[in-house]
């Protein structure tokens, strides 16, 4: 079959999702089954550092572009919409103009949520959005059966329709660093001692209050490092992060890091005493089956997808409980044969979960779609009132829609700088090394003014 694969993440700084495109990408580019493998791209997209090269790449800039792939001459057999698309009303369209189509909910969190849009117009609009999209594609994937059933319950998805495919550790996080390269990051990071790690955003779906209560009743010189940033501006008199760091105590004792490698993350879940995990809504939940595949002990919320991922690879307890959550790191802390055992079936749990078992969930779900649309007539009418209707109160028309993919551009810009700066810190290092040895800066801004000041007479 001819699939057309939406990649269009692939250009952002690399995580969860952008993970799962690639590697989806790879594995399906060696099926028999799949004739023709083109990607949708952002311009300028390289992808031939991460697929085969029997991936195409698509460059498009719009959904019309897209729009104009599936109904070529050059049609593909099926459409594979692998997130929710980034809120352009007109995405709609192409479920409708597929041959067949698959759209993959991965969770359901932003229609959940009204507090992460900015208003409640901009919420409601973007339910009505996902439950279009959720409506018109022949097939729905998920990755755990947790997912679909909340395909089922917030997005409308039909339950017949849903299928499954289960996910896995990416192959640039599987093998552990050797003891000497992982000395040598935390060197060069300043992280020393006992330490334990959170990894994402602040959401607070994520919890990290709840790690952040635990390492309060810990006491002592434990820390917490977090890969991950604090985006969320708390509102309605939710409590910000900082201001429950500083209510606890623990301003100086967690440390937020950004802009890891992979290698880095290594380096930083291998030396700690373990992967804190309080999530309290997960579609799949990558971080604990890393940390797992690279011997680390885990200890996550037994929420949503979380325990169907973890198996008994991992210490649950019940979500929000910091009480529990604090006795675990205290075990993790002290080791033992208790903490071994663990981690052997840490290190087997993982190892269940591959991408061509990945890719054979995949496969099976596009089947299904080619045949739904192979059993429909071609005066079958598949764009309803609902979707014109949505793309019709679409609030971000006009200078919002400008003003978005203008925000977007400056993301991009930071996130390119962002990689720049990564790849070259340790000449950057180096160079800053060079000019404290001189004994004064090469270039002063006080003394380019004093001379100003002298040229113009004071």
């Amino acid at each position: 079959m001819h699939v057309l694969f939406d990649a269009r993440l692939v250009h952002r700084a690399t995580s969860g999702l952008e993970r799962v495109q690639v590697n989806l990408l790879r594995e399906l580019a060696g099926r028999r089954e799949v004739t023709r493998l083109r990607a949708l791209v952002r311009p300028g997209v390289d992808l031939s550092a991460h697929v085969p090269a029997r991936v195409e790449p698509e460059e498009v800039r719009s959904s019309e572009e897209i729009l104009a792939l599936l109904v070529g001459d050059d049609a593909p057999d099926v459409l594979h919409f692998t997130f929710f698309p980034d809120r352009d009303p007109h995405d709609l369209l192409l479920v409708g103009a597929a041959r067949a189509s698959v759209v993959s909910v991965t969770d359901a969190i932003l229609n959940r949520h009204p507090e992460y849009h900015r208003t409640e117009e901009e919420h409601a609009w973007y339910d009505r959005f996902v439950r279009a999209l959720v409506a018109g594609a022949d097939r729905v994937l998920s990755y755990t059966a947790s997912a679909g059933r909340e395909a089922v319950e917030e997005t409308g998805a039909d339950p017949t329709r849903v299928d499954l495919a289960s996910l896995a550790v990416d192959p640039r996080l599987e093998a552990p660093l050797g003891s000497d390269d992982v000395r040598a990051r935390l060197e060069r990071l300043g992280i020393d001692g006992d330490w334990f790690v959170l990894v994402g955003k602040d959401y607070p779906h994520k919890d990290h209050a709840t790690a952040l209560r635990a390492l309060a009743r810990l006491g002592g010189d434990t820390r917490i490092v977090c890969a991950g940033q604090k985006v969320y501006a708390a509102r309605d008199g939710d409590e910000s992060t900082d201001a429950l760091l500083s209510r606890l105590a623990l301003t100086d004792r967690v440390r937020w890091i950004e802009g890891l490698d992979d290698d880095d993350v290594k380096a930083v879940l291998q030396g700690s005493k373990g992967l804190l995990y309080p999530s309290l809504e997960e579609g799949f939940g990558l971080p604990p089956l890393e940390a797992m595949r690279l011997g680390v002990p885990v200890c996550a919320a037994r929420a949503m997808s979380i325990p169907e991922v973890c198996g008994d690879g991992a210490l649950l307890f019940e979500p929000g409980d910091d009480e529990a959550l604090a006795a675990a790191m205290r075990t993790f802390l002290a080791g033992g044969d208790e903490v071994a055992a663990l981690v052997r079936r840490g290190r087997a749990r993982a190892a269940e979960f591959t991408w061509e078992r990945a890719a054979d969930g995949v496969v099976a779900s596009y089947r299904e779609a080619v045949d739904a649309g192979a059993a429909r007539s071609d005066d079958d009418v598949r764009v309803t009132k609902e979707m014109l209707a949505v793309i019709a109160a679409c609030p971000f028309h006009g200078s919002a829609a400008t003003e978005l993919e203008a925000w977007r551009d400056r993301c991009r810009h930071v996130e390119d700088h962002l990689r720049n700066v990564t790849a070259h810190r340790d000449e950057l290092a180096e160079r800053c090394r060079r000019l404290e040895d001189t004994g004064r800066p090469r270039w002063s801004l006080s003394r380019r003014l004093k001379k100003i000041r002298d040229r113009f007479g004071g």
